[in-house]
């Protein structure tokens, strides 16, 4: 079952094709300059956000950075993470402007976004309460935090890159 499922068959169908034919819209996809420079802040932005996370999440697992506590980490990091996913949250919807109809037509995009909104909102609660305790989490919860986290961020830049590979 995919989010489209859940709507009448082509409900969203519409606000696609407009957003795609605004003039934003229309400007990127008519300008590979400009769709390669999104694609480049985008991949920075991923860079940074999945970077400073793999670092966090690597030491949760015990084999990151073992001289700090998990939680002096996260917080010094904590500012680079938020600018890769203000990064990434900036650039997306400029991506997306240029090719909404294909992205409307690809299931990965859904499942992309729908794994976006659950990495943002466990990132900012579970993650976060996991990598701020002290004294830290046990071990087992702490490892079973990061795999999902982990699992989560690299599922997102999968999808995104499974929408450009599974076009329909």
């Amino acid at each position: 079952m995919t989010a489209l499922s859940l709507l009448p068959a082509g409900a969203l169908l519409p606000a696609f094709e407009w957003l795609q034919h605004t003039y934003l819209g229309e400007t990127i996809r008519h300008s590979a300059t400009l769709i390669a420079l999104l694609e480049i802040v985008h991949l920075i932005g991923l860079t940074i956000l999945i970077g400073t996370i793999l670092m966090v999440d690597l030491t949760l697992l015990g084999v990151g950075i073992g001289r700090h506590p998990v939680s002096r980490i996260a917080r010094e990091l904590d500012a680079f993470t938020g600018i890769g996913l203000g990064i990434v949250l900036a650039s997306g919807p400029f991506i997306f402007c240029s090719e909404a109809v294909r992205c409307y037509r690809t299931p990965v995009f859904w499942i992309k976004m729908m794994l976006l909104a659950i990495a943002v909102v466990f990132h900012f609660t579970i993650h976060r309460r996991v990598t701020r305790a002290e004294p830290p989490e046990p071990r087992q919860v702490a490892r079973i935090v990061a795999g999902l986290s982990l699992a989560l961020w690299f599922g997102i830049a999968l999808a995104g890159k499974g929408i450009a590979i599974f076009q329909p």
